[in-house]
Parts: structure tokens; C-alpha cells; sequence
């Protein structure tokens, strides 16, 4: 017997299709009376956006002046379209403490795109590349020596490299809780101050303080109250200082403030100033009122036969005992 035969369905027919043309028909798009159905007939319609941003490039537009000497080495300064001048003088832009500087020694300016350095008299003079000039085109990288021992590195970089210059610095000399310079820092600018007093026969006075009662604090209310007062402290007294006053934090609950140009009696109104402030506002933690008082004891650098740093620290460090053991809260400024 045969098998059965299933027949099969005629294939079906497919539609052709022409090959797409190489020139699509133009429709308008400026046409008022124009639809979007009338667009969308002709096929899809790509619609191409603007070309991505090309990358931003950090642009080297900015110069600087790198300090890299001395207690300030690291130090920025920003060289604007007016320059800067360099000098001992109080008005100078970039004020170096320097025997060997000259209250008005050099400048640097900016012309025609280009940034020049210029000595102005000064007696020790100016040198860029290791050679003495009385004006040069300054290049990226020189190394500037303003007199005998000073020196500084002019650099053409950008915003982002400039603000990392500064924020090393200030990790280099400031202490990170208090924002108070560190000890290091301190002790450097100590030498620094005393031997220009010495040297112009100027005065220069030390105060030294420390928060009364401190263990207390952290045992009754935590480590990190006692950080908040320390904090709570700095902010008190900053305000209360000159910009050339150099307040550093020098060891747990101690600080020290270096007072250029002011005598002794003046450092003891300084140290009574600090602690009226401190004593009439209590630190606050997790809504608590902690109190804070302090002892202080100031001294000039003429309360000793030997006119050094060390002698000055030691005779208010000695004072500042004496503040304490006569009931704390007070500053000394003899004995």
C-alpha cells in the first residue's frame, strides 16, 4: 500500500524589495504646514546631537612663587597681573624677615604675556640661574635667591596644582585639629624672631598657656570633648591676635604665642585678654556646657641675662607654673 503523500503548500510569494536609494527624497523641516507625520513617512529619522565636549586640559595660566628656605619653606604666593615685590618692608607683598634682604629688594612683573624679575637697589642682590641680574625674563622652574640665604622656586602651573602647593603647606605647619601652627613650626619661628630682635635691637615677648583641669575633662566627658575644647579654645583666641602673631599649639593642652615688636607689659595684657575671653565662654559637646579657664605665664625676651630662644621659653614656662600652683586661672608675668 502506498504511503500517503501530504502534499505541500505552495510557497508564498515574497514582496521584493527594491534596493534603497541613494538619494532619499528631501522634506523640509522649515515649512510651517508641515506635520510630523508627514516627516516620519519618508523612514526613520536619525537625529544627531552635538559632538561631545573635547576634554578640559588643565591650563599652566597661573605663576607662583614656591618659598624654599627656612621655616616657610613650601610657602605659595600667587604672582598676579600686577606682580609682586619681595622685601623686609611691611608693605611689601611677599615680606621676607631677613638681614640680608633689603626692605625693598626686588620685583617680579608681568608684561606682554611674560613675567620678568627685577632687583631694585638692593645691597645683597638678586639672582636667577646662579647668576646676579638686574632684570630677567624668569622660565618656568628658575630658582630665585633674594640675597645670601633666601630662596624661591617661580613655577607656571594651574588653579588645581597651585591650591595642592598651599594645602601641603599648611599640613606641613599646621596642627590638624586646632588649626594652630604645630610645634615644629613653632620652635623654628622662636629661633627666627629672637635672633632678628636681637640683631635690630628690637623686643619680642612669649606667652604660654595651658587649660586648667584638662584631665578632667577627658575623664568625665570623653576624648572627644576634650578635642572639642581644645578646638573651642584656638577659636577663641585667633580673633584675638595679629596677623604676624604666630600661635601654635605646643604639646596636649599647652600653647605658646609669639608677640613681635610688643614689650613685656604689653604680653601680659595679651595673656589677660586670652583669658577673660576663654573663661566668659564655656566649650560645648553632645548640648553640654563644659567651663574653661586657663593659666598663662608671659615673658620679654630681655627677663634673662641671655637673650635666646631657649632662655625666653624657659622664664614663661617658669611663670606659667606660677600661675598654676597660686590657683590657676591668671597670668604671670614675673618671678
Amino acid at each position: 500500500m502506498a504511503a500517503d503523500v501530504v502534499p505541500t503548500a505552495a510557497p508564498v510569494p515574497l514582496p521584493r524589495l527594491d534596493p534603497p536609494s541613494s538619494r532619499a527624497p528631501f522634506v523640509s523641516l522649515l515649512d510651517d504646514d508641515d506635520e510630523f507625520e508627514d516627516i516620519t513617512s519618508v523612514g526613520r529619522v536619525t537625529e544627531v546631537g552635538a559632538p561631545p565636549p573635547t576634554p578640559t586640559l588643565n591650563v599652566r595660566n597661573r605663576a607662583v612663587l614656591v618659598r624654599l628656605d627656612g621655616a616657610l619653606a613650601g610657602q605659595t604666593t600667587s604672582i598676579g597681573d600686577d606682580g609682586v615685590t619681595i622685601g623686609r618692608g611691611r608693605k611689601q607683598a611677599v615680606r621676607v624677615e631677613d638681614e640680608g634682604i633689603s626692605r625693598s629688594h626686588a620685583r617680579i612683573l608681568c608684561q606682554a604675556g611674560g613675567y620678568y624679575l627685577e632687583d631694585l637697589g638692593s645691597s645683597n642682590g638678586t639672582y636667577a640661574g646662579g647668576k646676579r641680574v638686574s632684570t630677567v625674563v624668569l622660565r618656568d622652574g628658575d630658582i630665585v635667591h633674594i640675597g645670601p640665604r633666601v630662596s624661591f622656586r617661580f613655577t607656571l602651573t594651574d588653579e588645581k596644582q597651585e591650591r595642592l602647593y598651599r594645602q601641603l603647606f599648611e599640613s606641613s605647619t599646621r596642627d590638624a585639629l586646632t588649626g594652630t601652627y604645630n610645634r615644629q613650626h613653632f620652635d623654628e619661628r622662636l629661633d627666627s624672631e629672637v635672633a632678628y630682635a636681637v640683631r635690630h635691637k628690637t623686643v619680642v615677648s612669649l606667652v604660654l598657656f595651658d587649660l586648667d583641669h584638662f584631665k578632667q575633662v577627658n575623664d568625665r566627658h570623653g576624648h572627644q570633648a576634650g578635642d572639642a575644647v581644645l578646638s573651642h579654645t584656638a577659636g577663641l583666641v585667633h580673633p584675638r591676635l595679629r596677623v604676624e602673631d604666630v600661635f601654635a599649639r605646643y604639646g596636649g593642652e599647652e600653647f605658646a604665642i609669639i608677640l613681635r615688636s610688643i614689650d613685656l607689659p604689653g604680653a601680659a595684657r595679651v595673656g589677660e585678654r586670652i583669658r577673660t575671653a576663654v573663661s566668659a565662654k564655656p566649650a560645648m559637646h553632645d548640648g553640654q556646657l563644659i567651663p574653661v579657664t586657663l593659666s598663662a605665664g608671659a615673658a620679654s625676651l630681655g627677663c634673662s641675662t641671655e637673650e635666646t630662644a631657649a632662655e625666653l621659653l624657659a622664664a614663661a614656662d617658669r611663670r606659667l607654673y606660677l600661675a598654676k600652683g597660686a590657683g590657676r586661672n591668671r597670668v604671670v608675668s614675673m618671678g
